[in-house]
């Protein structure tokens, strides 16, 4: 499952950097304005943002960002704000239906921005709340989004193993191959070279003597099979001939 991410910045914002230079964890936090959207905060924010300004707004409908991620917000107080911490509001609703739609869109983009940097998710420390934040460093008061999670029926606890959830899948689905090369013996090696780097020197896996196709090269999202028969992969390009000459003809023919 993902996401489209709607980029609406606000005009004028400061462009300041992290005292890392980049971002160490992201801060969840929630409205306080039942009814309220996306849109909405972001306007109202366009107006206000020399006091208070987030990243992200999350509601039933979209994801929508409101400030550069590379630089520095205001809304957790100057310790967590210029530590670096990319910070995001969750829109607040008392219908459930649009709740759980929008907390959906809220954990995973959480895991998200965490694991765009390889962050692991850590409680407390690259994942906070905003209580958190105002527990640990004492330049705010606020304690969301707590109290609205618990309107829900929701934990810190179970927000927290939700981002861990979500940032597992995009581990497991990373391991995912986009695209290889699958040759039918060493002889259409250097045809199958040649389609590998037109696709960004993509894998290239071999079959075996039994002729058998490789569990890694059939779990790829799009398989090139240069040489032999089909591989009867569901996104295949079959570029084969009745020897290793009319292959190369054919991968000729590919490449153009």
């Amino acid at each position: 499952m993902s996401y489209t991410i709607e980029q609406n910045f606000i005009p004028g914002l400061p462009k300041e950097p992290y005292d890392n230079g980049h971002y160490v964890g992201v801060i969840a936090h929630s409205t306080a304005n039942n009814g309220d959207s996306d849109d909405g905060e972001r306007n109202y924010e366009s107006t206000t943002w020399q006091n208070a300004f987030v990243h992200f707004f999350v509601d039933d409908q979209k994801i929508e960002q409101a400030a550069d991620s590379n630089y520095i917000c205001y809304g957790a107080g100057h310790t967590a704000n210029h530590l670096g911490y990319v910070q995001v509001e969750l829109c607040q609703t008392a219908d459930p239906t649009k709740f759980n739609k929008a907390y959906a869109m809220y954990t995973w983009l959480l895991a998200k921005l965490l694991y765009n940097r390889k962050i692991s998710v850590v409680d407390g420390v690259t994942l906070m709340s905003h209580a958190q934040v105002s527990a640990k460093w004492h330049e705010t008061n606020h304690t969301d989004p707590i109290d609205y999670l618990a309107s829900h029926g929701k934990t810190w606890a179970n927000l927290v193993a939700d981002v861990a959830a979500q940032y597992m899948q995009m581990e497991e689905e990373d391991k995912v191959l986009n695209v290889a090369v699958l040759l039918f013996t060493k002889d259409d090696y250097w045809a199958g070279v040649d389609v590998a780097a037109k696709n960004g020197n993509c894998a290239l896996f071999i079959r075996p003597s039994d002729q058998s196709v490789p569990a890694e090269a059939m779990n790829t999202k799009q398989l090139f099979v240069v040489g032999g028969p089909t591989a009867k992969h569901p996104n295949e390009v079959l570029l084969s001939g009745k020897d290793k000459y009319a292959t190369a003809a054919m991968v000729a023919k590919y490449l153009g």
